[in-house]
């Protein structure tokens, strides 16, 4: 079992001020007092991440809405997730892992609290095989509550899989920029996602561009700005807090302030910053207006 670096806990303050009412899209919570929740034989060992860290990491950040991601390791028990939705239930949404264990009512409860998407793991690097019936039998169910669904992987496996993916009829979320970097912008990953994206009811997170850098993350600049520039209605940023997976070997843990001010560099416009800071996930994951 992997452990993972622990996150920068002196959060600073950003060179420039986000907008009013901006989202982080994707982060987890992981809570030392649920630890007896977390699956054995899990693939890492998360570093402690509460819900009132990740309160004062967003103050520093002026951040002040969220969309709290279920962690892997918690497997499909959601306790720890539904917890901190429940907290502020104004700022706060959820994505979700469903699977035939949990029944429609525990569906309904998720929803209750303010889940408002699904998450499904094409990674093969996460050691599962993609399974297409479980994956059409759950987006049908996320699709029944007006979820939208988000998709794991890399923007390669993406393509592997364009005829069932291309004909969802919901929209869908792509985590991760779909694990991009500068080569691949000219192959056929980035030639799928410039189609899914021209459909109009898909979207993109502009995250996690540091994990497949080093600071100052010059070479992703490039990445974000040429991904930001095929429909900036479409896109999405978050932080991924508390950056699990990372490793002192092969990363650098950022001070969330640093992806901030990559965001900034990427995307000067402060325009366009704010429709994908504050009116795309506002639309998308139902905040209040």
């Amino acid at each position: 079992m992997a452990s993972c670096l622990d996150w920068q806990r002196a959060t600073r303050r950003p060179a420039t001020a986000l907008p009013p009412r901006s989202c982080d899209t994707a982060l987890h919570v992981f809570d030392p007092a649920h630890a007896h929740r977390l699956l054995p034989g899990r693939r890492y060992e998360p570093a402690s991440a509460t819900l009132a860290e990740l309160q004062a990491m967003h103050r520093q950040l002026g951040i002040e809405r969220a969309v709290l991601v279920q962690p892997s390791v918690y497997g499909f028990d959601h306790t720890v997730l539904i917890d901190a939705l429940r907290a502020d239930p104004d700022r706060y949404r959820g994505v979700a892992l469903l699977d035939d264990s949990l029944d429609d009512q525990a569906q309904r409860t998720l929803h209750d609290a303010g889940v408002r998407s699904a998450r499904f793991n094409i990674l093969s690097r996460f050691g599962q095989p993609f399974d297409k019936a479980a994956f059409r039998r759950q987006t049908a169910r996320a699709v029944r509550l007006g979820w939208s669904l988000s998709l794991h992987a890399t923007a390669a496996e993406l393509a592997q899989h364009a005829a069932l993916l291309l004909s969802l009829d919901a929209p869908v979320i792509v985590d991760h920029a779909a694990y991009l970097d500068p080569e691949g912008l000219h192959g056929p990953g980035a030639d799928f996602l410039r189609e899914a994206l021209a459909r109009g009811h898909w979207w993109l997170k502009l995250s996690r561009l540091d994990h497949r850098s080093r600071p100052p993350y010059d070479d992703v600049v490039t990445v974000m700005r040429t991904l930001a520039g095929l429909d900036a209605t479409r896109m999405l940023w978050a932080t991924d807090w508390p950056h699990p997976l990372y490793d002192a070997a092969s990363h650098t843990m950022p001070n969330d302030a640093d992806l901030v001010e990559l965001l900034v560099r990427a995307l000067p416009d402060a325009t366009v910053r704010e429709q994908i800071l504050v009116h795309n996930p506002a639309g998308l994951f139902g905040f209040p207006a």
